[in-house]
């Protein structure tokens, strides 16, 4: 199916996400850290990155705002997969280019629907329009 990468410093919830992914049938990989993340989109190639915004050294807009505009990465999508229920953060996400913003804890039925949501979508459907600055910790 397809291969989703999962970015959350949380590594129990992210590994936990990936099982549940392969379960499904899809090739599912984990990054804790910006850097992490990097290093396996260029090795794997994802069809989805899930990323939480809650991370150390560059939080998830920042690392969703970089990954959404290198051109080596156009074709793949993004959707946020976090804790936050702000409807400000939402909105954020969706600016940068995110085709969804999946609330942890939700039951798995409805967050599988809509991670295949993201799947479907067209990635020229969902192009950044947000530009946010990267502070002192780069990728």
């Amino acid at each position: 199916m397809a291969k989703l990468l999962v970015i959350d410093d949380d590594e129990t919830g992210a590994r936990t996400l990936a099982r549940l992914l392969e379960t499904e049938g899809h090739q599912a990989t984990c990054a804790s850290s910006a850097g992490s993340a990097l290093l396996h989109m260029r090795e794997d190639d994802p069809d989805l990155v899930l990323l939480d915004l809650s991370m150390p050294k560059v939080n998830g807009f920042e690392l969703l705002d970089a990954l959404a505009a290198e051109p080596r990465f156009a074709h793949v999508r993004f959707a946020v997969y976090s804790g936050s229920n702000d409807d400000s953060a939402r909105a954020t996400a969706m600016k940068l280019g995110a085709c969804d913003f999946i609330q942890k804890g939700m039951d798995w039925s409805e967050t599988y629907e809509r991670i295949k949501g993201c799947l479907k979508v067209e990635k020229s459907k969902v192009p950044p329009v947000g530009r946010i600055t990267i502070g002192a910790s780069s990728l």
